[in-house]
């Protein structure tokens, strides 16, 4: 296979079955699509796993994501501006997006799958922090700098090369000093709650979420696809050893202190 987003999972994935999956409430929740009545609404991003986002599309390129427990972002097609009457939650980022701050490291990998780096500006991580050979050689050109973890992040040199969306993981949290302080500043926050997806593939889908971001739609459904068609290929292999001695495999890391570690069974590592 060619590039995985598996490797956003984690580095090394053990795939021993695969349970059934069904469709995912992401896009199939009723909703208020009526935001503006300068926006018409026209259909949802199909969604079969994911659960923690959803995408509505309008008329004239817009799109309207909503992630669970973080809040709903208009996305404004480049060339236009955002109705007037839109509610004052919903935060407005306008495309193209560059400059991007990127903290969630688990999605630079998808970012590398749609051919997306070139939206990123700042990174949480140093260059030594990575293992993804794409985003230490992007770091290595000064094409992706360092701008402080997420907790401290470098708020002069964000500000200063108009950062225009931090994405955030779920740490944030703990220090939503730091969020309020980025949103003051006039940077938009999205939080990835794709660690709370509860299928492996629910994961792996956010990519659709960030190739509407990035104008990279295609490319998206396209690695979702090989990505789906993996999971499908190891499925019907250990279905066509049903007849064989079971495998079960025991599934753990070893901390730095020494501990072992062991992933609970309905964690999505397992299932896979």
């Amino acid at each position: 296979m060619k590039k995985k987003i598996t490797a956003m999972l984690l580095s090394v994935v053990m795939a021993v079955s695969l349970t059934a999956c069904g469709s995912g409430s992401g896009a199939g929740k009723e909703k208020d699509t009526n935001i503006s009545s300068e926006l018409t609404y026209d259909h949802s991003m199909e969604l079969t796993y994911a659960e923690e986002f959803s995408v509505d599309y309008y008329n004239d390129g817009y799109a309207l994501a909503t992630v669970a427990d973080d809040g709903r972002y208009l996305i404004v097609p480049e060339g236009k501006e955002a109705p007037d009457d839109l509610a004052k939650d919903i935060i407005v980022l306008k495309q193209p997006l560059t400059n991007i701050y990127l903290v969630a490291s688990a999605v630079m990998d998808m970012f590398v799958s749609i051919d997306a780096l070139d939206s990123i500006r700042f990174s949480s991580q140093k260059e030594d922090g990575w293992y993804i050979e794409a985003a230490k050689q992007e770091m290595e050109a000064g094409n992706i700098i360092y701008a402080g973890k997420y907790s401290a992040p470098d708020y002069e040199q964000i500000l200063s090369e108009n950062c225009e969306l931090a994405i955030e993981n779920t740490m944030i949290s703990h220090t939503p000093e730091v969020k309020e302080q980025l949103e003051k500043f006039g940077v938009p926050v999205l939080t990835d709650h794709s660690s709370y997806e509860k299928n492996p593939l629910g994961r792996t889908e956010w990519v659709k979420l960030y190739g509407l971001l990035t104008g990279h739609e295609a490319q998206a459904d396209k690695a979702f696809a090989e990505e789906k068609a993996a999971f499908e290929e190891v499925k019907n292999s250990v279905a066509d050893e049903a007849d064989q001695e079971p495998k079960t495999v025991a599934f753990f890391y070893i901390s730095s202190n020494g501990q072992a570690n062991v992933r609970k069974s309905a964690d999505y590592l397992p299932k896979m």
